[in-house]
């Protein structure tokens, strides 16, 4: 494949061209056979770049939770598997664990960088702390507590846990096979790619982007810049999700239009489709 590092290579192709044509003299039926193939291979090679390069200009910011999959019950519902397989007698609703889930994650405070959390082992420990804190108000010892706190991560991320929309591997299908690269920007565990790997998303995810690795959390302005980075600053990019802040305003901050998807309707949003295979509709006729 041809590929424009600096101008180094195609130099280096321009001059090997000239020096082709130097030597015609000298050995004219083997120098015409060689300039003959080389521009044959360089006129394919420069084609296949061109096509390829026109794909890559050509991306979608895909939310994960509530767009691409759902997980019932998210954070308290694996909580109370956690209770309910290791605390068999409990009597702990789910909704005494919701209160203590309002505040604490990283995406409870966007505004505020969190590095320090970009690896899986400290983004744990942070969260781990609310966890306990909800076993404790639930009515454990802090022992107690802790013990079972540190379960809820094997728990939480488990793909089993994690349903996919009846449309997403359609629309995400039929976008791609219009040029269409996609990339997940979700706020969400560390180990977020091996989630959708699990639930057959890989073959159609081009990036996978998680706050829990980049130490940033939608709608930061920071995420989308990084996204636009990985993927070179298309000239055609959407975001699509389901939460009118984090999604959609985040986007716009940063001049992405951006879908809300799924859900209530919000009127203040510029977009909206009820799912994925409508946002699709709205994306593809954008390009006209």
């Amino acid at each position: 494949m041809l590929v424009f590092n600096g101008d180094s290579h195609f130099i280096e192709k321009t001059n090997g061209i000239k020096y082709l044509y130097a030597s015609v003299d000298k050995h004219p039926d083997v120098c015409k056979t060689a300039i003959t193939s080389y521009h044959i291979a360089c006129a394919v090679n420069l084609i296949y770049y061109l096509v390829v390069m026109e794909q890559n200009n050509r991306v979608i910011l895909w939310d994960f939770e509530g767009t691409l999959v759902d997980r019932p019950g998210r954070w308290r519902s694996a909580l109370m598997e956690v209770l309910d397989l290791n605390e068999p007698d409990h009597q702990v609703e789910m909704e005494q664990i919701r209160p203590y889930l309002r505040d604490g994650f990283p995406w409870h405070h966007p505004d505020e960088p969190h590095t320090h959390l970009s690896n899986s082992q400290e983004w744990w420990s942070h969260v781990g702390r609310i966890f306990t804190r909800a076993y404790q108000g639930s009515g454990f010892s802090f022992e107690r507590a802790e013990e079972l706190a540190s379960l809820v991560r094997n728990t939480f991320i488990n793909p089993d846990r994690f349903i996919l929309y009846e449309d997403t591997i359609p629309a995400l299908s039929n976008l791609a096979e219009k040029g269409w690269k996609h990339v997940i920007l979700s706020n969400h565990v560390p180990e977020l790619s091996s989630i959708v790997e699990g639930v057959g998303l890989s073959p159609y995810i081009d990036y996978c982007i998680s706050s829990g690795s980049t130490g940033y959390e939608k709608p930061n302005p920071k995420v989308f810049q990084y996204a636009l980075e990985l993927v070179r600053h298309p000239e055609y990019v959407w975001m699509v999700g389901d939460n009118s802040d984090a999604d959609i305003r985040g986007a716009e901050s940063v001049g992405i239009p951006a879908i809300l998807v799924r859900g209530q309707k919000d009127d203040s949003v510029t977009y909206y489709a009820s799912d994925l295979l409508e946002a699709a509709k709205i994306i593809e006729p954008a390009l006209t």
